[in-house]
């Protein structure tokens, strides 16, 4: 039987490995059917998934086999070590994460350097593909096969078969592979990094979790001999604690004889671990402390700690998490909406959540950020609703609200359970047996809703609601960008707030939608089929186009995409735009008869949304929903282009973070980086500059909405439309929404010439960050072109050069070298400015080894220039990418990119009849020739982010971006 829970709190910061597998939070709605004795994944009075085929080898391996067909041909593997950094001795403090990059480098059959070579022949890329991670308590392998095929599988198993058991740890590779890892705990130590550490300490004193980050420590890392890494591998890497995952289109009963012939023979090597004690959270009273570090804004977290809960998986468990989901939801809305005053509230977001750590305490958090440092003002709003929330209770149209969405979401799962995808599935079972829970199907899961969900009253969640504040707290953790407040100014407002009574919460009213008509639907009067890629196109008589490719590869989802205006294309180049702000700002401000908070409770069990965001030749408005709600989803998507609120709320929120933001980007290299890139590589033009502080505090709505709202008042509209749903519903929909709005006009704006900068007088560009001293990043580019009708076979033969590169890249700088944990390389070629693009290389080093990533980079780019690359390289190359493009043509999103201007421009659908063709027709001759004319030494622009020391002052695009 599962006996308990582990969920990750912070998982991308605690996660030392290559991949994030964070498991979610528990479901809020589980099987209503007793499990069957067989099968290891039980629970009481639960069932587990019956498309789960479960089992355990003699030698202890477990295994959970699914048969799917989403995507087609494909598979999902998982190899799951139950073991992680809280099994580690004090002189292995980050072996756990070390040997997980050490089983992939060197095994008894497979040499070090082949394992990723072997998987690139089959199709897989590094990284997205081929990844493992470790965090505290596990460690997972993951392969995602682009064909399930008899050879891909056989090579798939054999290699997970050496990572079981077979590894080696050569004394050399071991210490190649050290300066990777100090590379990755150089990437990690952000002021966030940094942050998390100091409130584990803090909050787990005395606890193994808060002296077991899976990074580990530097001296380990560099020190730990050949031995000890042995030592761990066969304590922990054992059949007993292996779990073999695969999902795909697979015949069950072949891969249990797979498992059989392959991992039968898997035997532990002497003694098994033993799981350390991880101690027990320490019984305190109130307290506090403070975090100063200039990166952060004032932000507040108050938390209340408990023992681990040790209950079974079960179905009395799973309705107590219901009752204090819905309790932490609903404060959760009840912040939300004091967040959304118009009298400027003390704080720009708050959030409660609750966290229960790999067996070693049960954690609620709630957490607060500041408006411009009113750390007391957000400490009062938090407490204040906290205790509204203890003392008065929930209400019955709160819980019926909450109710109603998660009904709509279970509902939704059921529908779409059919065509889940491989690695999501995959996903839920390393979840699971991380959190020693049962995985359960959709239609349990929604059985066991409407079997509990009569019994949520409002008194019930309101009892739930006191238990998420039991145990020691509140233990109160103020960050502030700097000092003058001390713990006991922290402690004193703590107690003056909690002398201000607290008033029961308000009745709220429904709230009707009033967006369901917009005028006589619009008629049609171009229609045009594109049979061979499924698409209609349909113009209306107002100028509203709209292209639909129906699919029912994802069930229950429906993409839709509404481009308008001219995006980039509309802003001067002179001086800065709204793009910092505007994506969060716009739909925050809801829409002329609803702000923000009235929109959501008027759409309450409605699965809709409405996201904005910048294109270089279009706005958009996006949404994602399913077909019962296809209605919503466009007349919300049309009542924010014709009725936008305008409202500067979500403005302010931001304008009160500039501080913060531009101390994060100067807390690293990569944020200085990421900064000031798109500005220096497109030769000043300030469409790409980020404002500066004094620049973001001046800005206000008024500005975005004198670039945006003409273009949503009049300007042209483009409609993509894909998943789901027929030609025809797509178009009544449309007709009854956009095509009722007053005719568009049509714009054909000329792209301006766009510049890639020459290289500088002295051949290196200097930025500077705050952060570490040993923390650099190098940077180099080459101009290239645009992606045209002209050039298209030579843009795409550029990025298969780009693959190559990577390839290059990796092998020098992190297989041979040990230089940085993820160098990167790319090829980017703009479709609107098309005569610009750029391959481009990036590494993270050490400072002192910039001069040798910036020369290696050219010494790569000359030697593909000067001869062809062999067929074992292309192969490498391409598989991947074609793998790639195959599963993604399988899905919903992109399409919603490829379509573009379809009914515009004969281009789009050229561009997607020779996508696979064109990358397939690249020879080695090809790649030489595009090498020889782009990737010129004379040409390369190459930027190095280092440590700002006081003599050296800040350069001046660094400087730029401030005061």
């Amino acid at each position: 039987m599962f006996l308990k829970r582990r969920v990750a709190v912070a998982a991308s910061l605690l996660l030392a490995g290559t991949a994030l597998l964070a498991a979610p939070p528990p479901s809020p709605a589980r099987s209503t059917v007793a499990a069957s004795p067989s099968g290891w994944m039980q629970g009481e009075g639960l069932r587990a998934d019956p498309e789960l085929k479960l089992g355990t080898l003699p030698n202890g391996m477990r295994y959970a086999i699914r048969r799917n067909k989403t995507p087609p041909g494909e598979a999902s593997l998982r190899l799951l070590i139950d073991t992680g950094s809280l099994n580690e001795a004090n002189d292995q403090r980050g072996l756990a994460h070390f040997l997980e990059h050490m089983v992939l480098n060197g095994t008894e059959n497979v040499p070090e350097g082949d394992f990723v070579k072997r998987l690139e022949r089959a199709g897989l890329r590094f990284g997205p593909d081929t990844n493992a991670s470790t965090g505290f308590g596990q460690t997972v392998f993951k392969l995602e096969l682009p064909q399930a095929s008899k050879a891909t599988l056989d090579e798939a198993f054999f290699l997970l078969r050496e990572v079981a058991g077979k590894a080696t740890i050569d004394a050399g590779a071991l210490d190649r592979e050290r300066g990777i890892i100090l590379s990755e705990e150089r990437a990690r130590a952000t002021p966030s990094y940094r942050m998390l550490v100091d409130q584990l300490a803090w909050l787990y004193p005395g606890q193994r979790l808060a002296e077991r980050l899976p990074i580990g420590t530097t001296e380990v890392i560099r020190t730990a001999p050949r031995q000890r890494l042995l030592d761990y591998y066969r304590a922990w890497y054992r059949p007993e604690r292996a779990t073999m995952i695969i999902v795909g289109d697979v015949d069950p009963g072949d891969i249990e004889r797979r498992l059989q012939t392959q991992f039968g023979d898997w035997k532990g090597i002497g003694p098994a671990g033993t799981p350390a004690d991880q101690g027990k959270p320490m019984v305190r009273p109130l307290d506090a402390r403070l975090f100063i570090d200039p990166a952060f804004a004032a932000a507040l977290t108050m938390n209340w700690v408990r023992p681990a809960d040790p209950t079974p998986d079960s179905l009395a468990d799973r309705t107590r998490d219901l009752e204090e989901q819905i309790a932490a939801t609903i404060l959760n809305r009840r912040l939300e909406k004091l967040a959304q005053k118009d009298n400027a509230p003390p704080f720009v977001a708050a959030r409660l959540s609750m966290s229960n750590l790999e067996e070693t305490a049960d954690t609620t958090s709630l957490a607060v950020q500041a408006r411009l440092g009113d750390w007391r003002g957000a400490l009062n709003s938090i407490d204040q609703e906290q205790r509204r929330l203890v003392q008065h209770g929930v209400t019955d149209d709160e819980v019926e609200r909450e109710l109603v969405g998660v009904r709509a979401a279970l509902e939704a799962g059921v529908a779409s359970a059919a065509t889940r995808a491989n690695a999501s599935l995959a996903d839920s079972v390393v979840a699971a047996v991380g959190n020693e829970t049962v995985v359960t199907s959709p239609a349990d899961r929604l059985g066991f809703f409407q079997q509990v969900a009569p019994t949520m009253t409002a008194a019930r969640v309101s009892a739930a609601a006191k238990r998420l504040f039991t145990g020691s707290g509140p233990l109160l953790y103020l960050s502030l960008p700097r000092g003058g407040v001390t713990k006991e100014m922290l402690l004193a407002a703590y107690e003056s707030s909690r002398k201000v009574a607290v008033s029961p919460p308000a009745v709220q009213a429904r709230i009707a939608w009033p967006y369901e008509r917009f005028g006589t639907p619009g008629t049609v009067a171009e229609r045009r089929e594109f049979k061979d890629i499924g698409v209609t196109h349909v113009r209306f008589t107002n100028g509203v186009r709209l292209t639909v490719r129906p699919s029912t590869t994802r069930k229950e989802q429906v993409l839709v995409s509404v481009r308008f205006g001219d995006g980039r294309l509309a802003m001067p180049n002179d001086r800065t735009s709204p793009e910092w702000a505007l994506p969060g700002a716009f739909t925050f401000g809801g829409t002329g008869k609803l702000d923000a908070d009235s929109v959501s409770r008027a759409l309450t069990g409605k699965l809709v949304g409405a996201g904005f965001g910048i294109d270089d030749d279009r706005f958009v408005l996006s949404g994602v929903t399913r077909p019962t709600d296809l209605s919503t989803q466009m007349q919300l998507l049309t009542a924010y282009i014709s009725d936008a609120g305008w409202r500067p709320l979500g403005w302010e929120r931001l304008k009160a973070q500039a501080a913060s933001i531009h101390d994060r980007f100067e807390s690293s290299p990569g944020g200085v980086l990421n900064r000031d890139l798109g500005l220096i590589l497109r030769s000043g033009d300030k469409r790409w500059q980020v404002p500066s502080r004094a620049a973001m505090r001046a800005s206000s709505i008024g500005e975005a909405r004198a670039l945006v709202g003409p273009a949503a008042e009049t300007g042209r509209i483009e409609i993509i439309m894909v998943g789901d749903i027929t030609a025809e519903r797509a178009i009544a929909e449309t007709a009854a929404t956009f095509g009722a709005l007053p005719a568009r006009g049509a714009s054909n704006p000329v792209a301006g010439p766009m510049t890639f900068p020459p290289p500088p007088a002295g051949g290196l560009i200097t930025l500077t960050h705050k952060g570490r001293d040993d923390q650099a990043v190098g940077f180099i580019a080459w101009p290239t072109t645009g992606y045209s009708p002209e050039t298209r076979r030579l843009a795409r033969t550029l990025t298969l050069l780009g693959a190559v590169y990577q390839l290059r890249l990796t092998q020098e700088l992190r297989e041979k070298e040990g230089v940085s944990y993820a160098p990167s390389a790319t090829h980017g070629a703009s479709s609107t400015w098309t005569r610009y693009g750029y391959l481009a290389a990036q590494v993270e080093a050490p400072p002192a080894s910039l001069p040798r990533f910036f020369s290696e980079a050219q010494k790569i780019a000359d030697d593909l220039a000067s001869r062809p690359i062999d067929e074992d390289e292309l192969v490498r190359a391409r598989r991947p990418l074609l793998a790639s493009l195959t599963r993604a043509m399988d899905g919903n999103g992109y399409w919603m990119g490829a379509l573009e201007d379809l009914g515009e421009d004969p281009f789009t659908l050229e561009s997607i009849r020779t996508q696979r063709s064109d990358f397939e027709a690249v020879t080695p001759a090809m790649l030489q020739a595009a090498a020889r004319q782009y990737l010129l030494a004379g040409k390369a622009v190459r930027i190095q982010v280092v440590k700002e020391t006081p003599s050296k002052p800040a350069s001046a695009k660094t400087a730029s971006a401030k005061d």
